[in-house]
């Protein structure tokens, strides 16, 4: 399989055994640029918390990375689920950071508790993608005019109003070396009341590691919610009792295998 029709493709038929309550968009293959969207096989993927599900395939996003092309987000569990918690916890005016397939931000708007949604995305061939396939016109008339998409770079942008909660996702990688550094800069620039920033469980077990000396084989949540407030950023962290747990099965899945990755550069 490798191009859809004209009405597009729904990705959830490709999930198999993985579900969830997002709403995922319709895509069709294409290029834009250097960016193509292509509809792939695959037999089975990993989740964000380190389960593996049984798939059929999925649609994947690629495009220029280091000098080379690379996938910058797909329709999997990994993916899935390391966008919920931010989700569920956008509230008033949102800013996502990064516009990728569409899809979290589409799911942003759908929260009852934001009233608008300001998307910033710095290459216009990835706002052109978007439009082009309609994602966001596929929304409800009402969570479609809370969006607004803005070209820019996400680490350079200032809002011209108040900013509740922020929603980033710029980084081809759950791990970068510069990850806490971009994540302050976009707090400095939004003064958000509330953020969350794709892959953050991994940047806060990177913490865990270098206060420990090592990688823990258990960590319990008031580490989890302490590291997270020494950050000084207002980093949101759900309730659930077993997070600390998920994060600690999640991290041999996607951080770097090098034993060293997690000490301080």
């Amino acid at each position: 399989m490798t191009s859809a029709d004209d009405a597009g493709i729904d990705p959830r038929l490709l999930l198999g055994d993985f579900s969830s309550s997002l709403w995922i968009p319709r895509y069709r293959a294409g290029t834009w640029g250097p960016w193509t969207l292509s509809v792939i096989l695959m037999t089975g993927a990993r989740g964000y918390w380190g389960k593996t599900y049984g798939m059929a395939g999925t649609t994947i996003l690629t495009g220029p990375s280091e000098g080379s092309d690379a996938s910058w987000m797909s329709i999997v569990p990994a993916e899935i689920e390391s966008q919920e918690i931010g989700i569920a916890a956008a509230y008033g005016h949102t800013a996502v950071l990064g516009m990728g397939m569409g899809w979290c931000a589409a799911n942003v708007a759908l929260n009852p508790a934001v009233e608008r949604v300001t998307v910033v995305e710095r290459d216009p061939h990835i706002i052109e993608l978007i439009d082009t396939l309609g994602i966001l016109d596929q929304l409800p008339p009402e969570a479609r005019a809370k969006i607004t998409v803005v070209e820019d770079d996400a680490l350079a942008w200032r809002p011209d109003r108040r900013v509740d909660s922020v929603q980033a996702d710029i980084w081809a990688k759950f791990v970068e070396p510069q990850k806490w550094d971009d994540v302050r800069r976009i707090q400095t620039n939004t003064g958000a009341t509330s953020l969350y920033f794709w892959g953050q469980e991994m940047e806060l077990y990177r913490l865990a590691c270098r206060e420990l000396g090592h990688e823990p084989e258990r960590l319990d949540r008031a580490t989890i919610i302490r590291l997270a407030e020494s950050t000084g950023l207002p980093l949101v962290h759900p309730d659930w009792p077993d997070y600390a747990d998920r994060i600690v099965a999640a991290a041999p899945w996607w951080t770097p295998k090098d034993g060293k990755w997690w000490r301080a550069e």
